[in-house]
């Protein structure tokens, strides 16, 4: 018996059993896929001005964020109203792009995207306005779907 300990002992700390933390190669990029494929959308609801498509994102039960002002928001809905309050000053983008996108997944069901972004709004007013900065996501799979449960952003002073 105690060699069988002893074995057990020996697989587990020199890493010899398969930690199922880790994911396959095959299933790491199946999931970058999938969260890529869904951020993807998202970028489209936002750059539409569709409220509740965009919205249709988020994990309204786990929601968590940190804002680029420096505040925080635990509920989904504190988030919901500022947005529902932001959005109709707004006419059209001109523009939005995201690079320097990665993804890094955890596990097969939960993944963060990280990113830089340059939008460009044309504001009711007729104003133009652009901003910069840059983006985390928590993306988390439960019922075979992707939301988000927490993001952060940040600006860049330059805009």
């Amino acid at each position: 018996m105690l060699k069988i300990l002893l074995l057990i002992s020996f697989f587990v700390t020199t890493g010899c059993v398969q930690n199922t933390m880790y994911l396959d190669k095959s299933s790491e990029l199946q999931v970058e896929s999938e969260v890529k494929q869904v951020f993807e959308e998202l970028a489209v609801a936002a750059r539409s001005l569709n409220i509740d498509d965009y919205l249709g994102f988020f994990d309204k039960k786990k929601f968590t964020s940190l804002n680029d002002n420096g505040s925080v928001f635990h509920s989904f809905s504190d988030f919901e109203n500022l947005y529902r309050q932001q959005i109709p000053a707004l006419e059209k983008y001109n523009s939005l792009e995201f690079t320097n996108v990665k993804i890094t997944v955890l596990n097969n069901s939960t993944a963060i995207l990280v990113n830089e972004y340059r939008a460009e709004v044309v504001l009711k007013s007729g104003d133009t306005v652009s901003a910069g900065g840059a983006g985390t996501q928590v993306w988390s799979k439960g019922s075979g779907v992707w939301l988000l449960v927490s993001v952060s952003g940040s600006m860049k002073a330059n805009g």
